[in-house]
């Protein structure tokens, strides 16, 4: 009786570890998300609201970048990610037609390839995008006209000529000022590198050489501050306006002491966690090209043309609500 018990204990104990064994492991989502710049405030927003959401869905998110502008190494870093086993990769391109032929590359691996804030000359099945292009410019100079009126010369201020968004940004605003503002002068872009101190030099270089100029549109969230710094070290605040796009964070200061009176930007927060988002619904087989598309607590965002997916309008702040936001 006594071995019929040990045989039955026997049985059980090895058919329990089989069982236990057949289970199928989960393995969980690998993504990789590559901003232009990894050290800028701007894109660690973006990873707040990344890993936010990646919290949410169990995914497994690594982050990294870049230290400085350079599209060279974004390629050498995301040939080492295809060889590392992730299942999705988002990247921010620093330029859109040197990073299209790795992200091809990791495509043909079946690795599913996101560009978000920027996109890329191909390679990727869908663009992120933190609201349209057209949206953007129009708001850039309209705001910039409620400032100086219709006319007078306006610089802007870029990050390089060839950064996709930004180059994409100065073509439609210049389009539009045509259309709308025919009397208003938009100058040529002039290049910050995504470098505070060559943005607060070239600002001022810029507004000595146009003792005309009215004002200045900085494009990214180094360009816009180092203008209304140059301002500012000039003593002309009040008579050259300042409007771009960065974080209140960045810009409270100005707005407050009367450097600048808007700042343009979105959620780069939002911008993040609707990436990951994405990057969920085509695991699950759930992404669609048009349409509405839910996205956690963003709610429902638009697709539109197979693969833009646009987070929504640009936001203003100004002194009455700036504080307001803590990114």
């Amino acid at each position: 009786m006594k071995r019929l018990h040990l045989g039955i204990i026997l049985v059980l104990t090895l058919s329990s570890a089989v069982g236990c064994g057949a289970r199928p492991e989960t393995k969980q989502f690998k993504m990789g998300m590559m901003p232009k710049i990894k050290s800028i405030a701007y894109f660690n927003a973006c990873n707040k609201g990344a890993q936010e959401a990646a919290a949410e869905l169990g995914i497994d998110l690594v982050y990294d970048g870049p230290a400085k502008d350079d599209v060279n190494e974004q390629v050498r870093m995301l040939e080492q990610w295809i060889s590392q086993g992730f299942q999705c990769i988002a990247v921010a391109p620093n330029h859109p037609s040197i990073i299209a032929p790795v992200l091809k590359r990791a495509q043909a691996k079946g690795i599913t390839i996101l560009t978000f804030d920027a996109d890329a000359d191909g390679g990727r099945e869908y663009f992120i995008n933190q609201a349209s292009y057209d949206d953007i410019a129009k708001t850039l100079i309209d705001t910039m006209a409620e400032e100086i009126g219709s006319r007078g010369k306006v610089g802007i201020l870029t990050s390089t000529l060839q950064a996709p968004n930004q180059s994409q940004w100065a073509r439609r605003m210049k389009e539009y000022r045509r259309q709308h503002y025919p009397d208003m002068e938009l100058l040529d872009e002039i290049e910050s590198q995504e470098n505070s101190k060559i943005g607060i030099d070239r600002s001022k270089d810029l507004i000595q050489a146009n003792p005309d100029l009215k004002g200045i549109i900085g494009l990214t969230s180094i360009a816009f501050p180092a203008a209304a710094e140059a301002v500012e070290q000039l003593g002309k605040k009040g008579e050259i306006h300042v409007v771009g796009l960065s974080l209140p964070s960045q810009m409270r200061k100005y707005v407050h002491d009367g450097s600048v009176r808007t700042v343009v930007l979105w959620k780069p927060v939002d911008l993040g966690y609707l990436t990951v988002m994405v990057a969920d619904l085509i695991r699950k087989g759930q992404m669609k090209g048009e349409g509405r598309i839910r996205a956690g607590r963003l709610e429902e965002v638009q697709v539109r043309d197979g693969f833009e997916v646009l987070l929504g309008p640009p936001m203003k702040f100004t002194a009455a609500n700036i504080d307001q936001y803590d990114f």
